[in-house]
């Protein structure tokens, strides 16, 4: 009994000290320097203090301002290391402040504010702040450095609708950064980097990676009203092929198949769920006893989506046999319905919690469990990895619009099960 608690006490003081270890390994390295007029000194100590704020556990940060440096912890090796410069000038003919980022004596990004704009000043430190918070967060992303939770964007701008592509290499969302409309943006999780996608004159949601990984739906607006668009990662502005039909608003794409997606259109009574190849036959779905049908996803022939009856949304399945099957239905509102590569998990989300939160069911079992409970930020649109090890979505923060946030999925233990329970 004696040696059995040594072995134990040795066995937890072993995987103690790695975790002190690793904790206080820093992956990521920014080092950074910061130069100002001297009417601009405030806004250069405010962008350093919303990096110092926001900056991941496992990145070390270094701020040289005003002849001080800075730093945001005492972490004791770093993998890679980036060298960043931050400039910042008043312009007092045009009332306008300037910021701007460079990397290898190179300007990588800039950014201008006047007092005048309605934007809040606030809004302009943190796309100021951005910057080196992605390149840090996108590094760590493509490492894997990081235990439950990692935020990758910062920018104030709108990064929601999340969705992984099936090899696992890239990761779409919409985000309205470029100003103006909202474009699909890629990231690319082995190398760490973002890519904007525009399409002049369209604003697109939802983008869809198709079973292949070589398209993407999304719904867009490029000939005046909402339609459901099908196009090529490669070239992607100069391929764009129209799936749905009709002036009447049409949502929420999904792939059905590798030439098959589903999307739901307005109809004078409601909404309808429809069926449509790329050649663009179309078919409506037999779906009845709902006031209105959103977010169709699919899995091995099934289609998941919320329901809406009498102000209660709920998530119901469409099985290949024609049949409507409740999957979750509770007192409080279900949205975003994402199934698990191997269709065992439903994730979606919720506010039983007084907030949205995303929350995971085990379709075998009926257990459930929440994902994101520690966030308390409201959190939407959830997607799967082709691993089924990470969960995608977006969540607000206090006065600013969604970003994109990722969480290790995992299985509650009994105590967790237990309280966390709606």
């Amino acid at each position: 009994m004696v040696q059995f608690l040594l072995m134990s006490v040795r066995k937890f003081l072993f995987f103690f000290l790695l975790f002190i270890f690793i904790t206080s390994f820093a992956s990521v390295g920014l080092r950074i320097t910061m130069v100002s007029d001297e009417q601009s000194k405030k806004l250069a100590s405010d962008v350093a203090s919303s990096i110092f704020s926001l900056v991941p556990k496992d990145v070390f940060v270094s701020i040289e301002i005003d002849g001080t440096t800075r730093t945001s912890n005492e972490l004791t090796s770093i993998e890679e290391q980036f060298f960043l410069g931050f400039s910042a000038m008043y312009d007092a003919t045009r009332s306008t402040y300037y910021a701007s980022w460079t990397e290898s004596n190179s300007v990588v990004y800039s950014c201008s504010y006047s007092p005048k704009e309605e934007r809040p000043y606030r809004e302009f430190v943190r796309e100021c702040a951005h910057y080196p918070l992605e390149k840090a967060a996108l590094r760590l992303l493509a490492r894997g450095r990081f235990e439950k939770y990692l935020r990758v964007t910062y920018h104030p701008s709108v990064d929601e609708y999340t969705s992984f592509s099936p090899d696992g290499k890239f990761f779409a969302f919409i985000t309205d950064r470029l100003g103006g409309n909202r474009n699909i943006a890629l990231l690319n999780l082995t190398e760490g980097t973002l890519r904007v996608l525009p399409v002049h004159g369209s604003s697109e949601y939802f983008p869809r990676f198709s079973p292949d990984g070589s398209r993407l739906a999304f719904q867009g607006s490029l000939h005046g009203f909402w339609n459901i668009y099908v196009m090529p990662i490669e070239d992607h502005a100069k391929n764009i092929a129209l799936i749905s039909a009709g002036n009447a608003p049409a949502y929420s794409p999904a792939w059905l198949d590798n030439n098959t997606l589903l999307y739901v259109q307005d109809t004078e009574t409601g909404n309808a769920m429809y069926r449509a190849t790329l050649a663009r036959r179309r078919t409506k779905l037999n779906i009845e006893g709902f006031d209105m049908v959103f977010s169709p996803t699919a899995y091995a022939g099934t289609i998941y989506f919320v329901g809406l009856k009498e102000a209660n949304f709920g998530i119901y399945a469409l099985t290949p046999e024609g049949s409507i099957v409740c999957v979750e239905d509770g007192f409080y509102n279900e949205h975003d319905p994402a199934i698990s590569p191997d269709g065992r998990y439903l994730a979606y989300s919720c506010n039983c919690l007084g907030y949205y939160a995303i929350w995971i069911k085990d379709l075998e079992t009926g257990e459930k469990w929440c994902l994101t409970e520690e966030l308390r930020q409201d959190a939407f649109y959830p997607s799967f990895s082709p691993d089924g090890q990470l969960v995608g979505f977006s969540a607000s923060e206090g006065f600013f619009e969604p970003d994109i946030w990722f969480v290790r999925f995992f299985k509650p233990s009994a105590s967790q099960g237990r309280s966390s329970l709606p």
